[in-house]
Order: C-alpha cells, then structure tokens, then sequence
C-alpha cells in the first residue's frame, strides 16, 4: 500500500502502528489478509501529532509498562513449511525445527516478555547469516520470527540408547525402526516428552504395566486423515477441528467397537490426533506403522517430562533435542456431543488466550484439585494457564502447579485485589490460597464448586443471571456434604443464589472408598428402599477380599451423604456389570456410555418431591459475611428406579445396553423437568456434560437451546476460569 510509518510491539498484548495514510482500507485488509491462526480482538484508531515518516519499519518493542503481556500459543507446522520439509532443494529438508511466523513452537519456549527472540529459550542458538537474512528481509516469509533454526544454527535431536548415542537424522530412522519393531520411546517434543509404541495389543498391555495405567485409554497419532476415517466415524466439524493449528486430540467414536481394544479397552471411542510437529511428519516417514501411541510421558497423576528425568520410565530408548522447554504443555483434548465441540483438557494450542470479563478488580483463581488449571485476571482480561492435573499429587502441586502461578503473576505484572479457591478446606490449591492472600494482603474467596462451573459458562456468554444444571462427580458443597447433581439459580444484578433442584442423595459407604468401588453406592442406592440387599446376592462375586454385604449394611449409616450423578452413574455400571473399579477418573461411567443403546423402554415420568432446607445462599461463595437460610428444593428420586431396573437386568440380561439408556434418559428427564420451569437462560457444565448422550437428551426434554463451555473445559480444568468471573461482581470494598 506504499504507507509508510512503524509498527511496534507495546509489550502490553497490543500492537502500535503508525501509517500516514488509507487508515480504513488498511484496518480492512488487515483484518481480511490476517494469517490464518491470528486473532483480532479488538482494533482503536487514533490520530497523533506529526512524526517524521520516511519508510515503514518494526521498532524495538516497549512501552507501557505493567500492562497485559502474552506469547502466542504454540502452533502446529503450517502448509508452506511442511512443503518445505520434503523438498529436497530446500536447505531445511527433514529439519525437525523448521517454522515460521505462521507456526512453531511459541508459549512453550517463551521466558519473558516482549515476546521476542531473545527472551526465548532460542535465544540458546543465535541465527546464522542465512536466518539472518531471513529475519531481516521484510518480504520473506520468516520476517521477524523469533522462533526460526536451521540444521546450521539451530536446536538437533540426538537418539539415546543403552550402548550409545546417535545424532540427527539417523536418530530420527532408528527410533521409526525401534518403534516399528515394538520398542518402546520417549520423544521430547513442543511441550514434553511423549511415549510412543505400535498400537498392537501384547506392547501397550506391556506399556499399561510399565506406567501404571491399567485401564487409561491412552492417545493415538495417525499418519494422516485417510487412515483415521478408515477406524473411526469422522464427522465434518471433527475434520475441522483436527486439521486446524491446535490439532486437539479429538475423541471419536471408533468403525468396530473391538478395535484398539489395549489402547481403549471396552470403550467405543478413541482418542486421535493429526502430526502437528515436524519430527512427527518426519517420523511417520519412516514408520511402516500407521497409528503409534503417543501418550504424555509420565505417571499417572504426575506432570508430564521436560526433562532427563524420563530415564526414569525404563523405556528402550529416548529420542531428545537440545531446545529447553521453558513451559509444558500437555495436548488438548476435544470431544464432539450433539455436534458441539467440548473441550476435556485446554491445553497446547488454546494457551494462552484471552478471555474479557467486564471486572474493575484484578485477581487469580487457583482452580480445583483435579485437572487443575489457574486463570489470571488483569484489567479486565481473563488468561487460563495451560492443563496441570491433579494438585493432590506432590510433584504436580509443587513442581507445575506453584511454578505456573509464579509464571503467570509475573508475566502480566499481577498484583491480586482477591483470590480465589475452591470451597474445599483440604485441597493443597485452598491452603495455597489461604497462604497466597495473606503475602498480598488481599481478599480470599472460597467459591463452591459448582456455582463456579455454572460461572464458567456464565463467563464465556457474559450472562448475569441464569439457571444451571452442574453434574460431576464430587464437589464440596455448602453443607459439607459431597455435591454433583445439582440445579442453580444465579442472579447477580438481584444478588439471589439458590440451590432450586438435586438428585436424591445416598450414602457413599467409606468415603472415597465408594467413588472406586461402585458396587458399594449401588449397595447404598438398593438397600434402603429396597429394605435389604437379598437382591445383590448375585453381585457377591464381585465384592473384594474380606467385604461382604453384611459389613456394608454395619458401616451403611456412617456414610458421607451425596447427590453426586457421576457417582450414579458408575452404580448403573456396575449394576449391569460394566465396572466394578475405578481406575481412572470417569471410568465407570465412560464404559456405560459405550455400551448403552437406544431403545423404546424407558422408566417413566420422573418422581420429583419437594423438600425443605437450606438451599438460599447470600453469595456463591463464603467470606466473613456469608449467610444461608432454608428454601424449597425439587429432588429427583432415583432410588425406586435402580430397584426397577436391577430386577429388570437380573431378569434378561439381554437388556443391558437398553437399561443404560433409559437410565441416562430417566436422570436427564427429571434435570430438564426441573429446569425448564425457569424462563432463564439455561447453562449446563461438569463432567457429565460430555456424556454423548445425557446432554442432547437434557435439550430435548427442556425443549430450547441450552448453553455448554465452549472456549474452557465443561470438566474441573475450567473450573478457575468460573471462580475468576466473581470477579465480575466484586468492588474494591
């Protein structure tokens, strides 16, 4: 356009350019000609006083300071560098590093800020001339990428084995052979290292042993489209979201339900992911397999690897490279339900990105305890840190957790007016809150689990007032008892806040000993309406070593009391004999999910009775002013139906797949008939929601469009960002 001026990073998360000239056809194409993952959130036109304007050149980056300041997330390898990759004129053919200002690695490497080079972990390996040339020649396509190698100047992998140490592209080939022939990898990639193995069943049940994973469905990378949609149903808006710059895992469901039985055993889905890497095209180049497991190298509960301390896994081999990993992260999962994207885990590619939240104060939000996330709030912008997991596990809490905190506080400059926690007095997020608040000398918010999910769907539609139905697995609720089944009522502007609705609640018989053993809450859901457990005589088989029925009944009443639906639904597993330990989280529930079907029988209208208790809360969350007093609660019976439906199993097992449905379709029935008594906007979040079929059927009965997460995790990893949106609603009193 032959405009001449400056552009400039301000190191605030804005960027400044000055032209003298066509200002609205400028601001058009560049929103029209932007590259393809950049986002545009806002744009403001000002005029300035006159400045001596002789060309149009980048400016050092700088000026305001303390103000909000992002790296990119890191992208995967674009078009034009995967051409190059195979070229073999090209001085980067099967160079593992090679990017652009289109994609590469980005978060993972950034240190600080403004975001460039030399405040990467890049900064390690100086540009020779010809990247040189590159990054100074403003009509190349490398123009002022920071993250730009080539085999002369850049990072390089090296194959470490027993016996010896093989370096560069060999490296690459052997590891393909050793993978073709059953071995297992760790490969260091853009967040973390991987394990990687052949998905045939003998070497991932070997794999499951090694990482104490015996039923966790572990991720599968596939060379390419055509081989995905040869095992598993890919729909249009599932191609799309695999092939974009954040290649998610995306869950689908498989052709032959049998298939990668090792790596999912009895589920009907699979978890698949596109290469996003170049070491992955490269890899699978020279791998005569078609699928390989790639899964986050670590055990379970612990932090994925940056480091050497893979060589802790027993594994065959580790293919590395020399490049530091200044930030881990996992990658992202996605799953599909009724056509609309959920997001599992919000990790590579997602962060870090902004979300507004109109709020006048600046805070954190420290999530809850299993798949942790944080969110920092700054001048209105809300900022989800990438996945961390569970924060009960020593190395998680103390070696991702604390150091994302750190990470993200001191990149935006952040002075908290308030922090935020989960209403739970154990988890180690909470003690760090308490302990956090006070070295800032700033408000803590306890918030109750569940109105923070509903807030996390509140946040993303910016609603004020709504009607949401939040079912999970366990929560702490206002009574100290374990929620997750549960319908609220939220109106800020009126500062009204309710408990309107929940399932009925039952025992868990030992505590946390009954979120792993279903059989014990189908015992507690049977026995009291049932006036005995004769009926679960056949289910003895299935008891552990030195239980019995008998000792259930003796602790029965010593019970912690829930309405928890996750909890209901691993009992419907184990009643039709799905599950009868929960290995990893939503276990249970996920093989009932795979083998229900639909069909005509259904258990009828749902028996909803109303209670009196304390239910009208003065805020969702508690500080010193906080104060609660009864009201009326609709409960949704579930006890008389499991009777139902377990003489109706033990009678023809032959229904098994149809009693799973028309157990699923019964709950979500009695949700919606709570709620749709409310002419609000109705959100739905928590754990369940990603059960394919419990929440298009909740929608169908409610009978109007119903809003879901969309930009964070419907699960506990948005959990901060409903926390964070509190903040909304506070002043600085």
């Amino acid at each position: 356009m032959n405009l001449k001026g400056y552009v400039k990073n301000t190191g605030t998360g804005c960027v400044e350019i000055v032209i003298d000239s066509k200002v609205e056809e400028f601001v058009k194409r560049l929103k029209e000609e932007k590259p393809p993952m950049a986002e545009i959130s806002s744009v403001e036109v000002e005029e300035i006083e006159d400045v001596p304007l002789s060309d149009f050149v980048i400016e050092k980056s700088g000026g305001k300071k303390g103000g909000l300041s992002l790296p990119p997330p890191d992208i995967a390898i674009c078009d034009q560098c995967l051409k190059e990759l195979f070229d073999l004129k090209d001085r980067r053919y099967l160079y593992p590093f090679i990017s652009c200002t289109d994609c590469g690695a980005r978060f993972s490497v950034a240190i600080r800020l403004p975001y460039d080079r030399e405040n990467t972990t890049f900064a390690d390996f100086p540009l020779c001339e010809d990247c040189s040339k590159e990054y100074w020649n403003i009509e190349d396509r490398r123009y002022y990428a920071q993250s730009i190698a080539c085999p002369k100047c850049g990072p390089h992998y090296e194959l470490v084995l027993p016996d010896r140490i093989i370096k560069g592209l060999d490296a690459i080939k052997n590891t393909a052979k050793l993978i073709d022939d059953g071995k297992f990898v760790a490969i260091k990639g853009i967040g973390g290292y991987h394990i990687a193995c052949i998905t045939d069943d003998d070497v991932v049940f070997k794999l499951r042993k090694k990482l104490g994973r015996p039923q966790q469905p572990f991720a599968v990378m596939a060379r390419d489209l055509d081989t995905i949609k040869s095992v598993a149903h890919v729909s249009e808006d599932e191609e799309k979201a695999m092939i974009n710059y954040i290649r998610p895992i995306t869950v689908l469901r498989k052709k032959n339900p049998e298939s990668f039985f090792a790596v999912a055993p009895h589920l009907d889905t699979i978890g698949v992911m596109l290469p996003y890497a170049p070491i992955h095209y490269i890899l699978f180049k020279y791998l005569k397999s078609d699928f390989i497991v790639m899964t986050s190298a670590n055990k379970p509960g612990e932090p994925m690897f940056i480091d050497d301390g893979v060589f802790s896994l027993e594994l065959d081999a580790v293919l590395r490279h020399n490049l530091k990993i200044h930030n881990r992260v996992d990658d992202s999962v996605i799953k599909f339900v009724a056509g609309r994207r959920l997001i599992i885990r919000r990790s590579r590619g997602f962060v870090p990105k902004v979300l507004k939240i109109d709020a006048k104060l600046n805070g954190l939000a420290v999530g809850a305890e299993l798949y942790n996330s944080i969110t920092v709030l700054k001048d209105g912008n809300a900022i989800i840190s990438q996945y961390i997991g569970n924060t009960a596990n020593f190395k998680t809490f103390n070696e991702f957790f604390k150091r994302a905190v750190e990470f993200f506080t001191s990149f935006i400059n952040l002075k908290p007016d308030f922090i935020a926690c989960d209403l739970h007095p154990q988890f180690n997020t909470t003690l760090f809150a308490e302990k956090l608040a006070e070295r800032y000398n700033c408000k803590l918010i306890r918030v109750q689990h569940h109105f923070a999910h509903a807030m996390s769907v509140m946040a993303e539609r910016e609603l004020t007032k709504a009607l949401a139905i939040t079912v999970d697995g366990v929560g702490y609720g206002f009574d100290g008892r374990v929620w997750g089944g549960e319908v609220l009522f939220l109106d800020f502007e009126k500062e009204e806040f309710r408990r309107v609705g929940r399932i009925e609640s039952f025992r868990l018989i030992g505590g946390d000993m009954a979120t792993y053993y279903p059989l014990r809450v189908l015992f507690s859901l049977i026995y009291e309406e049932y006036g005995g457990y004769e009926i679960l005589k056949p289910y003895e088989k299935y008891l552990r070593k030195g239980e019995s029925f008998e000792t259930l009944a003796k602790i029965y009443d010593m019970g912690v009391e829930s309405s928890s639906l996750g909890r209901v639904l691993d009992a419907v597993s184990a009643m039709l004999e799905v599950c009868f330990e929960r290995t990893y989280e939503g276990e249970p529930a996920m093989k009932l999910e795979s083998i229900a079907e639909r069909s005509d029988l259904n258990f009828g209208d749902p028996i909803i009775e109303t209670v009196e208790e304390e239910s009208i809360y003065s805020k969702p969350f508690v500080d010193e002013d906080w104060k609660t007093k009864t009201g009326k609660v609709k409960v949704l019976r579930i006890a008389p139906i499991f009777c139902k439906a377990l003489e109706l199993y033990l009678e023809n097992k032959s229904l098994r797949g149809a009693i799973a449905y028309a157990m699923i379709d019964y709950l979500a029935k009695g949700f919606a008939e709570i709620a749709k008594r409310f002419d609000l906007p109705i959100v739905v979040s928590g754990g369940v929601t990603y059960n394919s079929y419990f929440t298009p059927l909740v929608e169908r009965y409610i009978g109007r469009r119903i809003y879901l997460n969309e930009e964070v995790a419907c699960g506990d990893n948005g959990i901060s960002f409903g926390q964070i949106y509190i903040g909304r609603f506070l002043d600085d009193r």
